[in-house]
């Protein structure tokens, strides 16, 4: 079963077309209507379609956790393929297909849209150099480099994925994406990419680009404790072991200095990125 999720918060100018694009290339259809304040609801109350199914909620979530519960619905109804699907109607419901071939013929665990490998000649300046900033600290976050626009919304997988990734490290706001990609990536999951256009209005950021920018650092470096407390949990990564002793040493001589010197944590630190290296290298 193809299943299709959608987080919709004031979505009202866009959801019901968005339904019925994706609706001939899916099973079911899940909106989850995050606390709108719009006539979302209602346009949603009034819909006729045999293959949706409306969550609301009460209170918002953030896209991420609204997309989390949309996941946990179609993991309910024994969903075997699932796809995050925007509402704001920037995706192309066309892509679908495509997206679900690759992970019922290529065998791939995860499909990803990827703008940067199709034209972003229409993509307004903020959303295109915060997307280059973003994708930059999240290779240098995860080590892979082969990866880019991790923040695409435009995502199909595998449910059985969820065998192994536990939601609750992924993220409810809109680094959604980069949490799950950094979780398949700990996990050594196949992951593919795939070409798409992206359909932009003449909408305007809403975050400025200076906070906005600023925003991304403790993001980021929450990614990085995360991925190495995965991946000493999962992997036994010698790399994340020595960065979770780097961050203990840093502790101790806060509290101490005669316990741990400035020579020692020096030393982890480099040993911590020399082993980044070698990895990196490797792969």
């Amino acid at each position: 079963m193809i299943v299709v999720v959608i987080p919709a918060f004031n979505e009202e100018k866009n959801i019901s077309n968005v339904i019925k694009k994706v609706s001939s290339y899916c099973d079911k259809i899940i909106v989850v209507n995050d606390a709108s304040t719009d006539s979302t609801e209602s346009i949603l109350e009034d819909y006729i379609n045999d293959k949706l199914i409306v969550i609301k909620n009460q209170k918002n979530l953030g896209i991420g956790g609204a997309t989390k519960l949309g996941i946990a619905k179609a993991l309910e109804i024994d969903a075997e393929y699932i796809i995050k699907f925007d509402g704001d109607g920037q995706h192309s419901a066309e892509d679908i297909p495509k997206f679900i071939s690759y992970l019922r013929n290529d065998n791939f665990d995860y499909v990803k849209g990827n703008r940067f490998k199709s034209s972003v000649s229409d993509m307004p300046f903020v959303k295109l150099l915060g997307n280059l900033i973003s994708t930059n600290l999240q290779k240098i976050v995860t080590g892979n480099f082969q990866i880019s626009d991790p923040n695409n919304g435009f995502i199909a997988f595998k449910s059985n994925i969820f065998e192994k990734i536990n939601p609750k490290y992924l993220r409810n706001d809109y680094f959604f994406e980069n949490s799950f990609l950094l979780n398949l990536i700990v996990y050594n999951f196949k992951i593919v990419e795939h070409p798409i256009k992206t359909i932009y209005a003449n909408e305007k950021s809403s975050i400025p680009l200076l906070f906005g920018s600023i925003k991304l650092f403790p993001v980021f470096l929450k990614l990085l404790y995360l991925k190495n407390y995965l991946n000493v949990k999962i992997n036994l990564s010698m790399g994340s072991s020595v960065f979770i002793l780097l961050n203990l040493a840093i502790g101790t001589r806060l509290i101490n200095k005669e316990i741990i010197t400035l020579n020692q944590i020096f030393f982890l630190f480099g040993l911590y990125y020399l082993i980044e290296v070698i990895n990196f290298l490797n792969d």
